[in-house]
């Protein structure tokens, strides 16, 4: 049985791609910071192929404290983030530093602790779910903090990428940049958006599933994925 470990899996994409996978009995372990909400997918999967880790992205010592705990791994999916909208001059300068915590630093310095791990087995998946925001092409006004993570997580995915290779490592690093999905993202963040018309969830999570499960042989490595704007 394969060993997953995805971040920010309570609700949204995560929540969908847990459910995807432990239905197909890879073991999942959630890594979220309420203890609560990781109680409440437990018991609402119902399954034993799912585990539970509480840890706050936005602290290293609890991080490499909790992550500890796992032994073994064949495949992380970086997939936590939060979002905020505001003028540059006018954002809170703590709610920056929580978006650039959770957003990159939570995805590199989790990567760092569990890449022992995948290098001692010299195979295993990483998959950085950055976002369109991530690429050149996308990000909006007033997402200054968001973008800024989220190209960091873009440049994170493709530096590892060739670390692995020049290592010679069997190790695949994929990056994920999925548009707007219909996720709880904008209502944590207090911020009134109608999301009815993006993309569900349950879907991309298909998306992902596939190429998680893609041979070797096969490259999917940058893979972005964006809403039909004209429906």
């Amino acid at each position: 049985m394969k060993k997953v470990l995805i971040t920010g899996g309570t609700s949204g994409l995560g929540l969908e791609i847990a459910k995807k996978l432990s239905r197909k009995k890879y073991h999942v372990t959630i890594l979220g910071k309420d203890e609560s909400k990781l109680e409440n997918v437990k018991n609402d999967l119902r399954s034993k192929n799912i585990s539970t880790i509480k840890c706050d992205l936005r602290n290293y010592q609890e991080i490499k404290r909790e992550l500890k705990k796992v032994k073994d791994i064949d495949i992380l999916i970086n997939n936590a983030g939060i979002i905020a909208y505001e003028k540059i001059e006018k954002h809170d300068p703590g709610n920056i530093k929580e978006i650039i915590d959770v957003n990159l630093l939570g995805a590199i310095f989790v990567t760092k602790e569990l890449i022992p791990l995948f290098k001692r087995k010299n195979s295993g998946i990483i998959l950085n779910i950055s976002s369109t925001s991530g690429l050149v092409t996308g990000g909006h006004a007033e997402e200054c903090a968001y973008v800024a993570s989220k190209f960091g997580v873009t440049g994170f995915t493709e530096t590892l990428k060739k670390e692995m290779e020049e290592e010679g490592k069997n190790i695949r690093i994929f990056g994920f940049y999925p548009g707007g999905m219909n996720t709880p993202l904008f209502k944590k963040a207090g911020l009134k958006k109608d999301t009815s018309k993006f993309m569900d969830p349950a879907e991309i999570a298909e998306i992902v599933v596939f190429i998680l499960e893609r041979s070797d042989s096969i490259n999917m490595d940058h893979v972005v994925v964006n809403r039909n704007k004209n429906l």
